[in-house]
């Protein structure tokens, strides 16, 4: 068995929807809040974390890893709109997981000293941030 890891944010995520119900709608549907160019969100970046993001500019895309910290307990079978009957959790988005980490592309809008806005929100407000990879397609293997 292997041994279990501590992780430490790197900041903290604000967002308008403060309940798993107020993101119902599945990330690829037309009326996701993830979707829609209206959502923003912010990320708060700890002041000790602060020269870690150097060089994100307003327009880049990136990988937001954090922590679903409101999910309780998880199963590894479910349903899923995308597919009929139970599937495996990891073919899903499902926030109920056995390690809760949830990764979500964003493109950045602004930048401004600790403070991120960012487009494609499907977190809750509050949400712990783990990490940012920068993302670009150039990143995803043939």
């Amino acid at each position: 068995m292997m041994e279990e890891m501590i992780l430490k944010p790197i900041g903290r995520i604000e967002t308008p929807f403060q309940t798993p119900g107020d993101l119902r709608v599945p990330p690829y549907h037309p009326q996701s809040p993830y979707r829609n160019p209206n959502v923003k969100g912010t990320v708060h970046i700890f002041e000790e974390f602060r020269e870690g993001i150097a060089g994100i500019q307003p327009g880049s895309r990136a990988l937001l890893i954090f922590h679903f910290n409101q999910s309780k307990g998880y199963r590894l079978t479910t349903s899923s709109p995308r597919f009929e009957g139970e599937v495996g959790v990891f073919s899903t988005r499902s926030p109920h997981r056995p390690n809760y980490i949830g990764v979500t592309v964003v493109r950045f809008l602004e930048v401004d000293g600790c403070r991120l806005t960012f487009r494609g929100v499907d977190m809750l407000n509050g949400t712990p941030l783990l990490d940012i990879k920068p993302y670009s397609d150039e990143t995803v293997p043939i």
